[in-house]
């Protein structure tokens, strides 16, 4: 009878331990689903966390991209504008040094009647005897200009006549026409 006792104990020793074994296995069963759940609900997770990190990345390298451009722009940009800065300032120092010059030079009490050598026909050229008979024509049709007060009017007159026309026609006009030049006082703008 003690190993029927026994064994009885046991027996039921095993079957609640069998019982304990089904429960434990149910309540693992139900944490391994709740684990699988969960898991898979990180590696979505994971997955959209992953895709937003390849968008990133791809937004990142084209933000890159753009921004090596803009860079690459800008320091074109930056070059040209240096070299235009060195034009205007060498057009500037140029500009300075021809206003000190003009300064200098031509001032009416500077001027004399040699200075006509100075201009295009004759200045850095070889004096010739047609350059010497124009300049000596030029001269005798002053003559022409005798009464007639000389003011910036009458001189800019003759120098936009002879820039548009030849000496030669100069000639031609009428001494009427000259005499309106007589006692007449003409000044810039006139």
């Amino acid at each position: 009878n003690k190993t029927k006792d026994a064994l009885e104990t046991v027996t039921g020793q095993l079957n609640s331990t069998q019982e304990e074994l089904g429960t434990l296995r149910s309540e693992s069963e139900g944490q391994l689903e709740t684990c699988t759940s969960q898991l898979n609900r990180t590696e979505e997770k994971l997955e959209k966390a992953s895709v937003q990190v390849n968008s990133t990345q791809a937004q990142l390298e084209t933000t890159s991209g753009e921004l090596k451009d803009k860079e690459d722009e800008l320091e074109t940009e930056t070059a040209e504008r240096n070299k235009t800065m060195e034009r205007l300032e060498t057009c500037s120092a140029t500009l300075t040094s021809t206003q000190t010059e003009l300064d200098q030079t031509r001032k009416l009490e500077n001027i004399t009647r040699w200075d006509v050598l100075y201009t295009a026909p004759y200045f850095n050229n070889v004096f010739t005897d047609e350059l010497y008979e124009e300049l000596t024509s030029s001269w005798d049709i002053l003559r022409k200009l005798v009464g007639a007060n000389i003011t910036d009017g009458i001189i800019d007159h003759f120098r936009n006549y002879h820039i548009e026309r030849d000496c030669s026609v100069f000639e031609q006009l009428s001494s009427a026409m000259l005499r309106q030049f007589e006692g007449v006082e003409l000044t810039s703008g006139s």
